[in-house]
């Protein structure tokens, strides 16, 4: 398996969905790469590992924050790392937080707050109340809606959370 750095293409899909949730400036800070394989894995690393690429063991460079094909997706880790900004976030009470952990769906009644820039089927990041990333989540609603529906019904469906590092259910899959 080949690491490499981001083709063109490759880095332009992965800058556009950086600059979705406001994260552009993480390009400045770290190295991408890119790990050919069944996926193509993109890997971000510290800067001054660039001298050592060729010399690496590949299973251990850098931390995976997605994978890149038509388009970028965030692994959870990824999201860890890379949003930072106050961007499609949903923000969950503790009932709303356990359940998610619990790879259950959102419900109305659990929702605190939700970032303007939410759309409807917009990948967002579920937070808890203190802003910690619980896990990613694809909103059923746009921001303006989600308060006004009723109590009862899923406005964010569940992609993946750290809960399923204990469940190992879905190891880290990009979404």
């Amino acid at each position: 398996m080949e690491i490499r750095r981001p083709t063109k293409k490759e880095l332009k899909i992965i800058r556009k969905a950086l600059a979705a949730f406001g994260s552009v400036d993480f390009l400045d800070n770290f190295s991408i790469y890119v790990k050919e394989g069944e996926k193509k894995e993109v890997y971000a690393a510290s800067k001054d590992l660039e001298a050592f690429i060729g010399k690496l063991n590949e299973v251990s460079f850098g931390i995976k924050v997605g994978e890149v094909g038509k388009r970028f997706r965030f692994t959870l880790e990824g999201a860890f790392f890379l949003v930072k900004r106050n961007k499609k976030k949903v923000y969950v009470n503790e009932k709303g937080e356990m359940l998610f952990l619990y790879g259950r769906d959102i419900f109305r009644e659990s929702v605190i707050d939700v970032t303007e820039d939410v759309r409807e089927n917009d990948i967002v990041f579920v937070c808890n109340k203190r802003g910690d990333i619980l896990g990613i989540g694809k909103t059923r609603f746009d921001a303006e809606r989600i308060f006004k529906v009723e109590e009862g019904r899923v406005v964010v469906e569940n992609l993946v959370d750290r809960g399923e590092y204990i469940r190992k259910e879905k190891l880290y899959d990009a979404y």
